[in-house]
Protein backbone atom coordinates (compact mmCIF):
# COMPACT_ATOMS: atom_id res chain seq x y z
CA UNK A 1 0.00 0.00 0.00
CA UNK A 2 0.88 3.68 -0.59
CA UNK A 3 1.37 6.21 2.16
CA UNK A 4 -1.45 8.79 2.07
CA UNK A 5 -0.43 12.40 2.81
CA UNK A 6 -1.89 12.35 6.45
CA UNK A 7 0.33 9.33 7.17
CA UNK A 8 3.06 11.05 6.24
CA UNK A 9 2.57 14.13 7.93
CA UNK A 10 2.19 11.94 10.89
CA UNK A 11 5.28 10.75 10.36
CA UNK A 12 7.31 14.15 9.38
CA UNK A 13 6.24 15.21 12.80
CA UNK A 14 7.70 11.96 14.77
CA UNK A 15 10.45 12.43 12.47
CA UNK A 16 10.92 16.48 13.04
CA UNK A 17 10.77 15.80 16.70
CA UNK A 18 13.41 12.93 16.94
CA UNK A 19 16.10 14.44 14.35
CA UNK A 20 15.84 18.08 14.26
CA UNK A 21 19.55 19.35 15.12
CA UNK A 22 20.91 16.15 14.35
CA UNK A 23 23.93 15.76 12.60
CA UNK A 24 24.20 13.29 9.31
CA UNK A 25 27.32 10.85 9.99
CA UNK A 26 27.54 8.19 6.98
CA UNK A 27 25.27 7.92 3.89
CA UNK A 28 24.22 4.53 1.88
CA UNK A 29 22.65 4.32 -1.56
CA UNK A 30 21.67 0.37 -1.39
CA UNK A 31 19.52 -0.08 -4.53
CA UNK A 32 18.42 1.88 -7.24
CA UNK A 33 15.33 3.04 -4.78
CA UNK A 34 16.27 3.51 -1.54
CA UNK A 35 19.07 5.42 0.53
CA UNK A 36 19.83 5.42 4.35
CA UNK A 37 21.03 8.27 6.04
CA UNK A 38 22.67 7.58 9.58
CA UNK A 39 22.75 10.24 12.16
CA UNK A 40 23.38 11.10 15.41
CA UNK A 41 20.64 13.28 17.66
CA UNK A 42 20.49 14.06 21.39
CA UNK A 43 23.04 11.22 22.46
CA UNK A 44 21.09 8.79 20.01
CA UNK A 45 21.90 7.13 16.61
CA UNK A 46 19.30 6.90 14.02
CA UNK A 47 18.95 5.28 10.96
CA UNK A 48 16.93 6.74 8.81
CA UNK A 49 15.60 5.27 5.10
CA UNK A 50 14.30 7.19 2.45
CA UNK A 51 12.56 4.35 -0.73
CA UNK A 52 10.96 5.35 -3.40
CA UNK A 53 10.11 1.94 -4.57
CA UNK A 54 6.91 2.18 -6.45
CA UNK A 55 4.92 -0.54 -4.04
CA UNK A 56 6.63 0.37 -0.67
CA UNK A 57 7.75 4.04 -0.94
CA UNK A 58 8.57 5.64 2.58
CA UNK A 59 10.31 7.41 5.27
CA UNK A 60 11.08 6.10 8.32
CA UNK A 61 13.54 5.08 11.03
CA UNK A 62 14.50 1.72 10.61
CA UNK A 63 16.24 -1.25 12.50
CA UNK A 64 16.73 -3.61 9.49
CA UNK A 65 19.50 -4.14 8.43
CA UNK A 66 20.72 -4.08 4.35
CA UNK A 67 23.50 -5.06 2.11
CA UNK A 68 25.19 -1.87 0.22
CA UNK A 69 26.90 -1.95 -2.92
CA UNK A 70 30.42 -2.14 -3.45
CA UNK A 71 30.39 0.95 -5.56
CA UNK A 72 28.17 3.27 -4.64
CA UNK A 73 25.86 5.14 -7.22
CA UNK A 74 26.17 8.71 -8.71
CA UNK A 75 23.84 9.80 -6.14
CA UNK A 76 24.98 8.75 -3.45
CA UNK A 77 28.17 10.17 -4.08
CA UNK A 78 26.49 13.26 -4.45
CA UNK A 79 24.60 13.11 -1.35
CA UNK A 80 27.85 12.55 0.52
CA UNK A 81 29.41 15.83 -1.04
CA UNK A 82 26.04 17.92 -0.55
CA UNK A 83 24.67 16.58 2.92
CA UNK A 84 26.99 14.66 4.95
CA UNK A 85 28.46 15.74 8.26
CA UNK A 86 25.47 18.92 7.60
CA UNK A 87 22.85 19.60 10.49
CA UNK A 88 19.26 18.46 9.70
CA UNK A 89 17.10 21.51 10.19
CA UNK A 90 13.29 19.93 9.99
CA UNK A 91 11.40 17.13 8.35
CA UNK A 92 8.60 18.61 6.64
CA UNK A 93 5.42 16.94 4.74
CA UNK A 94 3.91 19.09 2.29
CA UNK A 95 0.36 19.80 3.05
CA UNK A 96 -2.24 17.32 1.21
CA UNK A 97 0.72 15.89 -0.60
CA UNK A 98 2.84 12.94 -0.51
CA UNK A 99 5.95 14.94 -0.46
CA UNK A 100 8.66 14.97 2.58
CA UNK A 101 11.16 17.24 2.56
CA UNK A 102 14.16 16.85 4.92
CA UNK A 103 16.19 19.77 5.10
CA UNK A 104 19.47 19.78 5.43
CA UNK A 105 22.16 22.89 6.71
CA UNK A 106 25.72 22.05 4.98
CA UNK A 107 29.09 23.59 4.06
CA UNK A 108 29.49 24.08 -0.07
CA UNK A 109 32.95 24.33 -2.05
CA UNK A 110 32.87 28.26 -0.85
CA UNK A 111 32.88 26.79 2.85
CA UNK A 112 29.81 28.88 2.92
CA UNK A 113 26.63 26.90 5.35
CA UNK A 114 23.51 26.84 3.27
CA UNK A 115 20.61 24.55 3.28
CA UNK A 116 19.89 21.77 1.14
CA UNK A 117 16.99 19.68 0.37
CA UNK A 118 16.18 15.64 0.21
CA UNK A 119 12.99 15.38 -1.40
CA UNK A 120 11.05 11.91 -0.85
CA UNK A 121 8.00 11.63 -3.17
CA UNK A 122 6.23 8.29 -2.67
CA UNK A 123 3.78 8.59 -5.25
CA UNK A 124 3.87 4.51 -6.43
CA UNK A 125 5.26 4.84 -10.27
CA UNK A 126 6.21 8.77 -9.86
CA UNK A 127 7.93 7.79 -6.75
CA UNK A 128 11.20 9.52 -6.57
CA UNK A 129 13.85 11.02 -3.99
CA UNK A 130 15.58 14.62 -5.55
CA UNK A 131 18.10 16.77 -3.91
CA UNK A 132 17.97 20.23 -4.38
CA UNK A 133 20.39 23.39 -3.25
CA UNK A 134 19.62 26.74 -1.33
CA UNK A 135 18.21 28.03 -4.77
CA UNK A 136 15.95 25.38 -4.78
CA UNK A 137 17.43 24.05 -8.46
CA UNK A 138 17.62 20.55 -8.32
CA UNK A 139 21.60 18.86 -7.89
CA UNK A 140 20.30 15.77 -9.21
CA UNK A 141 17.50 12.57 -8.67
CA UNK A 142 17.25 9.13 -8.35
CA UNK A 143 14.46 9.01 -11.29
CA UNK A 144 15.61 11.66 -13.91
CA UNK A 145 11.77 12.52 -15.61
CA UNK A 146 12.36 14.60 -19.24
CA UNK A 147 9.64 15.87 -21.71
CA UNK A 148 9.32 12.78 -23.36
CA UNK A 149 8.00 11.43 -19.32
CA UNK A 150 5.97 13.96 -18.92
CA UNK A 151 5.09 17.46 -20.31
CA UNK A 152 3.65 18.97 -17.23
CA UNK A 153 6.67 18.59 -14.76
CA UNK A 154 10.24 17.62 -15.53
CA UNK A 155 12.62 16.24 -13.03
CA UNK A 156 16.37 16.94 -14.35
CA UNK A 157 19.79 18.04 -12.77
CA UNK A 158 19.20 22.01 -13.58
CA UNK A 159 16.39 22.45 -13.61
CA UNK A 160 13.74 24.29 -10.64
CA UNK A 161 12.16 21.91 -7.99
CA UNK A 162 8.24 22.66 -8.43
CA UNK A 163 5.48 20.60 -6.70
CA UNK A 164 3.19 18.93 -8.82
CA UNK A 165 0.37 20.14 -10.65
CA UNK A 166 -3.14 21.18 -8.29
CA UNK A 167 -5.43 19.59 -8.58
CA UNK A 168 -8.67 21.32 -8.52
CA UNK A 169 -10.10 19.88 -5.22
CA UNK A 170 -10.72 21.59 -2.11
CA UNK A 171 -8.38 22.03 0.20
CA UNK A 172 -9.36 22.01 3.76
CA UNK A 173 -6.56 23.64 5.43
CA UNK A 174 -7.94 26.59 4.05
CA UNK A 175 -11.65 26.28 4.91
CA UNK A 176 -13.12 27.61 8.31
CA UNK A 177 -15.40 25.46 9.81
CA UNK A 178 -18.89 26.94 8.87
CA UNK A 179 -17.27 27.06 5.14
CA UNK A 180 -15.90 23.40 5.57
CA UNK A 181 -19.82 22.07 7.14
CA UNK A 182 -21.64 23.60 4.42
CA UNK A 183 -19.97 21.56 1.86
CA UNK A 184 -22.11 18.50 3.74
CA UNK A 185 -25.56 19.25 3.31
CA UNK A 186 -24.99 18.59 0.25
CA UNK A 187 -27.19 15.89 -0.96
CA UNK A 188 -25.18 12.33 -1.81
CA UNK A 189 -26.17 8.49 -2.11
CA UNK A 190 -25.46 6.39 0.79
CA UNK A 191 -23.37 4.28 -1.45
CA UNK A 192 -20.83 7.15 -2.89
CA UNK A 193 -19.65 8.84 -0.08
CA UNK A 194 -15.99 7.50 -0.10
CA UNK A 195 -15.69 8.04 -4.01
CA UNK A 196 -17.62 11.89 -2.94
CA UNK A 197 -15.42 12.41 -0.41
CA UNK A 198 -12.09 11.63 -2.72
CA UNK A 199 -13.72 13.45 -5.49
CA UNK A 200 -13.92 16.83 -3.71
CA UNK A 201 -10.96 17.06 -1.12
CA UNK A 202 -7.41 17.30 -1.38
CA UNK A 203 -5.49 14.46 0.42
CA UNK A 204 -8.33 12.45 0.65
CA UNK A 205 -7.06 8.41 0.41
CA UNK A 206 -9.36 5.65 0.06
CA UNK A 207 -8.56 4.23 3.06
CA UNK A 208 -9.77 7.17 5.11
CA UNK A 209 -12.16 7.90 2.72
CA UNK A 210 -13.98 4.55 3.13
CA UNK A 211 -13.21 4.45 7.04
CA UNK A 212 -15.69 7.90 7.13
CA UNK A 213 -17.99 6.16 5.07
CA UNK A 214 -18.12 3.26 7.31
CA UNK A 215 -18.41 4.84 10.00
CA UNK A 216 -21.07 7.61 8.87
CA UNK A 217 -23.03 4.32 7.68
CA UNK A 218 -23.14 6.24 4.16
CA UNK A 219 -25.03 9.27 5.85
CA UNK A 220 -23.03 12.45 4.24
CA UNK A 221 -23.74 14.96 7.20
CA UNK A 222 -22.29 12.91 9.28
CA UNK A 223 -19.31 12.14 7.33
CA UNK A 224 -18.41 15.57 7.48
CA UNK A 225 -18.56 15.30 11.71
CA UNK A 226 -16.48 12.65 11.34
CA UNK A 227 -13.73 13.71 8.95
CA UNK A 228 -13.58 17.21 10.87
CA UNK A 229 -12.66 14.75 14.07
CA UNK A 230 -9.81 13.42 12.22
CA UNK A 231 -8.89 16.53 10.94
CA UNK A 232 -8.43 17.78 14.53
CA UNK A 233 -6.54 15.01 15.50
CA UNK A 234 -4.49 15.34 12.99
CA UNK A 235 -3.99 19.06 13.95
CA UNK A 236 -3.52 17.89 17.20
CA UNK A 237 -0.69 14.90 16.74
CA UNK A 238 -3.16 12.27 18.16
CA UNK A 239 -2.11 9.15 16.68
CA UNK A 240 -3.65 5.87 17.41
CA UNK A 241 -0.83 4.36 14.87
CA UNK A 242 -2.49 0.35 14.25
CA UNK A 243 -1.24 -2.83 12.15
CA UNK A 244 -3.75 -4.68 10.42
CA UNK A 245 -2.92 -8.59 10.41
CA UNK A 246 -4.79 -11.42 8.17
CA UNK A 247 -6.70 -13.33 10.09
CA UNK A 248 -4.71 -15.64 12.51
CA UNK A 249 -1.21 -15.10 11.07
CA UNK A 250 1.34 -12.28 11.22
CA UNK A 251 0.88 -11.10 7.36
CA UNK A 252 0.76 -7.78 7.38
CA UNK A 253 -2.23 -6.70 5.07
CA UNK A 254 -2.68 -2.95 5.71
CA UNK A 255 -1.73 0.10 8.77
CA UNK A 256 -2.77 3.52 9.44
CA UNK A 257 -2.50 6.60 11.99
CA UNK A 258 -5.56 5.88 13.48
CA UNK A 259 -7.86 2.83 14.67
CA UNK A 260 -10.07 1.65 11.49
CA UNK A 261 -12.91 -0.29 11.95
CA UNK A 262 -14.22 -0.79 7.96
CA UNK A 263 -12.30 -4.27 7.93
CA UNK A 264 -14.61 -6.00 10.82
CA UNK A 265 -13.75 -9.24 11.86
CA UNK A 266 -11.42 -9.98 8.62
CA UNK A 267 -8.11 -8.55 10.33
CA UNK A 268 -6.35 -8.80 13.21
CA UNK A 269 -5.26 -5.89 14.99
CA UNK A 270 -2.09 -4.33 17.29
CA UNK A 271 -1.81 -1.22 18.43
CA UNK A 272 2.40 0.62 17.80
CA UNK A 273 3.76 3.08 20.24
CA UNK A 274 4.10 5.60 17.17
CA UNK A 275 3.39 5.95 13.71
CA UNK A 276 7.25 5.33 12.73
CA UNK A 277 7.11 1.95 14.94
CA UNK A 278 4.40 0.72 12.95
CA UNK A 279 5.38 1.80 9.05
CA UNK A 280 8.74 0.29 9.64
CA UNK A 281 7.40 -3.05 11.08
CA UNK A 282 5.10 -3.10 8.17
CA UNK A 283 7.32 -3.16 5.59
CA UNK A 284 10.05 -5.18 7.71
CA UNK A 285 7.07 -7.83 7.83
CA UNK A 286 6.17 -7.32 4.11
CA UNK A 287 10.02 -7.44 3.08
CA UNK A 288 10.47 -10.73 4.80
CA UNK A 289 7.29 -12.63 3.51
CA UNK A 290 8.94 -11.53 -0.18
CA UNK A 291 12.42 -13.09 0.81
CA UNK A 292 10.56 -15.82 2.60
CA UNK A 293 8.08 -16.53 -0.65
CA UNK A 294 11.50 -16.05 -2.89
CA UNK A 295 13.66 -18.66 -1.22
CA UNK A 296 10.65 -21.02 -0.69
CA UNK A 297 9.88 -20.57 -4.65
CA UNK A 298 13.30 -21.53 -5.41
CA UNK A 299 13.21 -24.90 -3.40
CA UNK A 300 9.66 -25.12 -4.93
CA UNK A 301 11.04 -25.17 -8.27
CA UNK A 302 13.44 -27.64 -7.27
CA UNK A 303 10.86 -30.51 -5.93
CA UNK A 304 8.53 -29.63 -9.04
CA UNK A 305 11.77 -30.39 -11.74
CA UNK A 306 12.20 -33.68 -10.23
CA UNK A 307 8.30 -34.74 -9.15
CA UNK A 308 8.23 -33.86 -13.41
CA UNK A 309 11.19 -36.14 -13.87
CA UNK A 310 9.11 -39.04 -11.99
CA UNK A 311 6.12 -38.29 -13.18
CA UNK A 312 7.56 -39.02 -17.41
CA UNK A 313 9.13 -41.99 -15.43
CA UNK A 314 5.85 -43.77 -14.16
CA UNK A 315 4.37 -43.03 -17.69
CA UNK A 316 7.37 -44.82 -19.52
CA UNK A 317 7.07 -47.82 -17.12
CA UNK A 318 3.46 -47.73 -17.19
CA UNK A 319 3.29 -48.16 -21.05
CA UNK A 320 6.18 -51.12 -20.12
CA UNK A 321 3.80 -52.69 -18.20
CA UNK A 322 0.98 -52.37 -20.46
CA UNK A 323 3.04 -53.41 -23.45
CA UNK A 324 4.31 -56.75 -21.53
CA UNK A 325 0.85 -57.87 -21.42
CA UNK A 326 0.97 -59.64 -24.48
CA UNK A 327 3.96 -61.56 -23.22
CA UNK A 328 1.93 -64.47 -22.50
CA UNK A 329 1.15 -64.34 -26.56
CA UNK A 330 4.62 -64.86 -27.49
CA UNK A 331 5.70 -67.76 -25.29
CA UNK A 332 2.56 -69.89 -26.36
CA UNK A 333 3.12 -68.46 -30.47
CA UNK A 334 6.95 -70.21 -29.40
CA UNK A 335 5.66 -73.29 -27.85
CA UNK A 336 3.19 -74.29 -30.42
CA UNK A 337 5.63 -73.55 -32.74
CA UNK A 338 8.02 -76.18 -31.41
CA UNK A 339 5.80 -78.65 -30.61
CA UNK A 340 4.68 -78.55 -34.61
CA UNK A 341 8.01 -78.08 -36.26
CA UNK A 342 7.99 -81.73 -38.01
CA UNK A 343 4.58 -80.85 -39.83
CA UNK A 344 5.60 -77.12 -40.69
CA UNK A 345 7.14 -75.89 -44.37
CA UNK A 346 9.86 -72.65 -44.78
CA UNK A 347 8.57 -69.70 -46.51
CA UNK A 348 4.96 -69.08 -45.05
CA UNK A 349 3.73 -65.62 -43.58
CA UNK A 350 1.77 -67.41 -41.21
CA UNK A 351 0.59 -70.77 -39.83
CA UNK A 352 -2.60 -72.05 -38.30
CA UNK A 353 -2.55 -74.88 -35.36
CA UNK A 354 -4.42 -76.22 -32.80
CA UNK A 355 -4.04 -73.98 -29.20
CA UNK A 356 -3.67 -77.22 -26.37
CA UNK A 357 -4.02 -74.02 -23.99
CA UNK A 358 -7.36 -73.63 -25.36
CA UNK A 359 -9.09 -76.94 -26.19
CA UNK A 360 -7.26 -76.89 -29.26
CA UNK A 361 -8.73 -74.29 -30.79
CA UNK A 362 -7.00 -73.20 -34.03
CA UNK A 363 -5.07 -70.14 -33.57
CA UNK A 364 -3.27 -68.11 -36.04
CA UNK A 365 0.24 -67.63 -35.30
CA UNK A 366 2.35 -64.46 -37.57
CA UNK A 367 5.84 -65.82 -39.54
CA UNK A 368 8.50 -64.23 -40.59
CA UNK A 369 8.86 -65.74 -44.10
CA UNK A 370 12.57 -65.29 -44.08
CA UNK A 371 14.12 -67.68 -41.46
CA UNK A 372 12.87 -71.15 -40.79
CA UNK A 373 9.86 -72.08 -38.22
CA UNK A 374 12.69 -73.08 -36.03
CA UNK A 375 13.96 -69.51 -35.77
CA UNK A 376 10.52 -68.14 -35.17
CA UNK A 377 9.89 -70.07 -32.10
CA UNK A 378 13.25 -68.77 -30.86
CA UNK A 379 12.72 -64.93 -31.92
CA UNK A 380 9.18 -65.84 -30.00
CA UNK A 381 10.55 -67.00 -26.89
CA UNK A 382 13.15 -63.96 -27.26
CA UNK A 383 10.63 -61.86 -27.34
CA UNK A 384 8.50 -63.22 -24.58
CA UNK A 385 12.10 -63.29 -21.93
CA UNK A 386 12.62 -59.81 -23.42
CA UNK A 387 8.89 -58.70 -22.06
CA UNK A 388 8.94 -60.53 -18.99
CA UNK A 389 12.17 -58.97 -17.63
CA UNK A 390 11.15 -55.30 -18.85
CA UNK A 391 7.80 -56.49 -16.76
CA UNK A 392 9.86 -56.94 -13.71
CA UNK A 393 12.33 -54.43 -13.73
CA UNK A 394 9.13 -51.85 -14.45
CA UNK A 395 6.87 -52.88 -11.69
CA UNK A 396 10.55 -52.63 -9.38
CA UNK A 397 11.79 -49.18 -10.38
CA UNK A 398 7.44 -48.12 -10.52
CA UNK A 399 7.18 -49.12 -6.51
CA UNK A 400 10.63 -47.52 -6.13
CA UNK A 401 9.83 -44.24 -8.25
CA UNK A 402 6.74 -44.01 -6.36
CA UNK A 403 8.24 -44.04 -3.29
CA UNK A 404 10.49 -41.20 -4.30
CA UNK A 405 7.35 -39.00 -5.39
CA UNK A 406 5.65 -39.48 -1.91
CA UNK A 407 8.97 -38.26 -0.55
CA UNK A 408 8.91 -35.50 -2.48
CA UNK A 409 5.30 -34.37 -2.29
CA UNK A 410 6.18 -34.69 1.26
CA UNK A 411 8.64 -32.03 0.94
CA UNK A 412 6.50 -30.00 -1.26
CA UNK A 413 3.67 -30.13 1.49
CA UNK A 414 6.42 -29.22 4.56
CA UNK A 415 7.57 -26.63 2.09
CA UNK A 416 4.44 -24.95 1.67
CA UNK A 417 4.13 -25.19 6.00
CA UNK A 418 7.51 -23.24 6.48
CA UNK A 419 7.46 -19.76 7.43
CA UNK A 420 11.08 -19.43 8.71
CA UNK A 421 14.14 -18.95 6.14
CA UNK A 422 16.70 -21.13 8.07
CA UNK A 423 14.03 -24.24 7.55
CA UNK A 424 13.87 -23.69 4.07
CA UNK A 425 17.40 -23.39 3.96
CA UNK A 426 17.18 -27.07 6.18
CA UNK A 427 14.84 -28.59 3.35
CA UNK A 428 17.11 -27.17 0.46
CA UNK A 429 20.04 -28.86 1.82
CA UNK A 430 18.43 -32.16 2.63
CA UNK A 431 17.33 -32.23 -1.49
CA UNK A 432 20.98 -31.64 -1.70
CA UNK A 433 22.14 -34.26 -0.04
CA UNK A 434 19.20 -36.16 -1.57
CA UNK A 435 20.90 -35.48 -4.37
CA UNK A 436 17.72 -33.65 -6.42
CA UNK A 437 19.82 -30.80 -6.09
CA UNK A 438 23.52 -29.44 -6.39
CA UNK A 439 25.53 -26.77 -4.36
CA UNK A 440 28.78 -25.27 -5.08
CA UNK A 441 29.65 -26.14 -1.19
CA UNK A 442 29.42 -30.00 -2.86
CA UNK A 443 32.55 -31.33 -3.81
CA UNK A 444 32.27 -33.17 -7.82
CA UNK A 445 33.58 -36.63 -6.38
CA UNK A 446 31.32 -36.88 -3.23
CA UNK A 447 27.98 -35.75 -3.72
CA UNK A 448 26.80 -36.97 -0.55
CA UNK A 449 29.55 -35.33 1.51
CA UNK A 450 29.72 -31.43 2.46
CA UNK A 451 32.76 -29.68 3.07
CA UNK A 452 30.47 -27.21 5.69
CA UNK A 453 27.32 -29.20 6.59
CA UNK A 454 24.90 -26.94 8.16
CA UNK A 455 24.07 -27.79 11.66
CA UNK A 456 20.07 -28.88 11.82
CA UNK A 457 18.42 -26.77 13.73
CA UNK A 458 16.46 -27.49 17.37
CA UNK A 459 12.48 -28.12 16.96
CA UNK A 460 10.10 -26.42 18.10
CA UNK A 461 9.57 -26.17 22.27
CA UNK A 462 5.99 -25.77 23.19
CA UNK A 463 5.12 -26.17 27.29
CA UNK A 464 1.80 -27.62 27.67
CA UNK A 465 -1.18 -26.37 30.07
CA UNK A 466 0.67 -28.69 32.66
CA UNK A 467 3.95 -27.51 31.77
CA UNK A 468 5.00 -30.70 30.19
CA UNK A 469 7.56 -30.12 27.05
CA UNK A 470 6.41 -30.87 23.81
CA UNK A 471 8.81 -30.66 20.71
CA UNK A 472 7.68 -30.38 17.19
CA UNK A 473 9.71 -30.50 13.86
CA UNK A 474 9.32 -28.36 11.22
CA UNK A 475 11.30 -30.32 8.03
CA UNK A 476 11.93 -34.10 7.62
CA UNK A 477 15.48 -33.49 8.87
CA UNK A 478 14.30 -32.19 11.95
CA UNK A 479 11.91 -34.89 12.37
CA UNK A 480 14.58 -37.29 12.09
CA UNK A 481 16.47 -36.04 14.41
CA UNK A 482 13.66 -35.38 16.73
CA UNK A 483 12.28 -38.50 16.59
CA UNK A 484 15.34 -41.30 16.10
CA UNK A 485 17.77 -39.30 18.71
CA UNK A 486 16.43 -36.56 20.74
CA UNK A 487 13.07 -38.19 21.78
CA UNK A 488 13.49 -41.26 24.87
CA UNK A 489 12.24 -44.55 23.77
CA UNK A 490 9.24 -43.89 26.04
CA UNK A 491 8.12 -40.37 24.94
CA UNK A 492 4.88 -40.16 23.04
CA UNK A 493 4.96 -39.69 19.62
CA UNK A 494 2.32 -38.06 17.44
CA UNK A 495 1.71 -37.53 13.61
CA UNK A 496 -1.32 -36.66 11.65
CA UNK A 497 -2.61 -39.80 9.76
CA UNK A 498 -1.98 -40.33 6.39
CA UNK A 499 -1.39 -36.29 5.87
CA UNK A 500 2.22 -34.69 5.54
CA UNK A 501 3.03 -32.62 8.66
CA UNK A 502 5.71 -32.31 12.07
CA UNK A 503 6.45 -35.08 13.82
CA UNK A 504 5.56 -33.46 17.53
CA UNK A 505 7.03 -35.71 20.74
CA UNK A 506 5.61 -35.22 24.53
CA UNK A 507 8.64 -35.66 26.40
CA UNK A 508 6.49 -37.48 29.36
CA UNK A 509 9.68 -39.99 29.53
CA UNK A 510 7.35 -43.35 30.15
CA UNK A 511 4.94 -40.93 33.01
CA UNK A 512 1.36 -40.76 32.13
CA UNK A 513 0.52 -38.16 30.12
CA UNK A 514 -3.20 -36.15 31.05
CA UNK A 515 -5.71 -35.80 28.51
CA UNK A 516 -5.47 -32.18 28.27
CA UNK A 517 -1.59 -32.36 27.22
CA UNK A 518 -2.39 -35.28 24.97
CA UNK A 519 -4.97 -33.19 23.27
CA UNK A 520 -2.70 -29.85 23.14
CA UNK A 521 0.49 -31.94 21.04
CA UNK A 522 -2.70 -33.35 18.73
CA UNK A 523 -3.02 -29.52 18.65
CA UNK A 524 0.26 -28.74 17.45
CA UNK A 525 0.96 -31.97 15.10
CA UNK A 526 -2.50 -30.91 13.13
CA UNK A 527 -1.32 -26.93 13.15
CA UNK A 528 2.17 -27.83 11.20
CA UNK A 529 0.39 -30.12 9.04
CA UNK A 530 -1.04 -30.09 5.43
CA UNK A 531 -4.65 -30.60 7.52
CA UNK A 532 -4.31 -27.02 9.41
CA UNK A 533 -7.68 -25.71 8.08
CA UNK A 534 -9.66 -28.74 8.18
CA UNK A 535 -12.37 -29.04 10.80
CA UNK A 536 -11.37 -32.19 12.17
CA UNK A 537 -7.68 -33.69 11.97
CA UNK A 538 -7.13 -37.52 13.02
CA UNK A 539 -4.04 -37.62 15.17
CA UNK A 540 -2.35 -40.68 15.46
CA UNK A 541 -0.14 -41.03 18.84
CA UNK A 542 2.24 -44.19 20.32
CA UNK A 543 5.60 -44.83 21.85
CA UNK A 544 8.47 -43.39 20.08
CA UNK A 545 9.81 -47.36 20.84
CA UNK A 546 7.53 -48.50 18.20
CA UNK A 547 8.51 -45.97 15.53
CA UNK A 548 10.90 -47.03 13.43
CA UNK A 549 12.83 -46.21 9.99
CA UNK A 550 13.10 -48.15 7.00
CA UNK A 551 16.39 -49.45 5.61
CA UNK A 552 17.21 -46.92 2.84
CA UNK A 553 14.11 -44.59 3.84
CA UNK A 554 14.40 -41.06 2.56
CA UNK A 555 14.71 -38.82 5.62
CA UNK A 556 11.85 -38.26 8.00
CA UNK A 557 10.11 -41.43 6.91
CA UNK A 558 9.21 -43.82 9.32
CA UNK A 559 6.70 -46.77 10.03
CA UNK A 560 4.73 -47.07 13.06
CA UNK A 561 2.30 -49.46 15.26
CA UNK A 562 0.41 -50.00 18.75
CA UNK A 563 -1.18 -46.48 17.99
CA UNK A 564 -4.35 -44.83 19.20
CA UNK A 565 -6.37 -42.29 17.53
CA UNK A 566 -7.63 -38.76 18.92
CA UNK A 567 -9.72 -37.11 16.91
CA UNK A 568 -9.09 -32.42 17.23
CA UNK A 569 -10.13 -29.50 15.94
CA UNK A 570 -7.44 -27.25 14.70
CA UNK A 571 -6.82 -24.16 16.55
CA UNK A 572 -3.81 -21.83 15.65
CA UNK A 573 -4.66 -19.24 18.47
CA UNK A 574 -4.09 -21.91 21.22
CA UNK A 575 -1.15 -23.58 19.77
CA UNK A 576 0.25 -19.90 19.38
CA UNK A 577 -0.21 -19.26 22.97
CA UNK A 578 1.88 -22.39 23.86
CA UNK A 579 4.83 -21.77 21.79
CA UNK A 580 7.77 -20.95 23.85
CA UNK A 581 9.54 -17.60 22.63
Amino acid sequence: MALDANTLAALAYELDCKLRGGRIDKIYQMSRSSVLLTLRSLGENYRLLLSCDASKGRICLTKQTFENPDMPPVFCMLMRKHLAGGKLLSVEAVPNERIVIVTVESTNELFEVTPKKLILEPMGKHSNIILTDENNRIIDAIRHIDFTLSEKRQVLPGLFYELPPVQEKIDVHSLSEEEFFSHFNEECPRDEVSKKLMDDFLGMSPILAREIEYQSGGDFKKAGEIYWNFLAKLSQKKFEPTLLFKKGTKEPKDLYIWDIFQYGDFFDKEPCNSVNECVDLFYKSKETKRRLEEKRDSVSQIVEKNLSRLYKKIDIHEKNLKKAEKKDRYRIYAELLTANLYQLTENKKEVTLPNYYEENAPLTIPLDETISPSRNAKKYFEKYNKEKTMEKVSREMLQEIRGEIHYLENVRDLLDLSDDEKNIAEIKEELVLGGYASDHNYSKNNKNKKKNDTKITRPMEFLASDGTLILCGRNNRQNEELTLKIASKFDTWLHVRNVAGSHVVIRNQGERVSDETLYEAALIAAQYSKAANDTKVSVEYTKVKYVKKPSGAKPGMVIYDNFETIIVEPDAKRVERMQKK
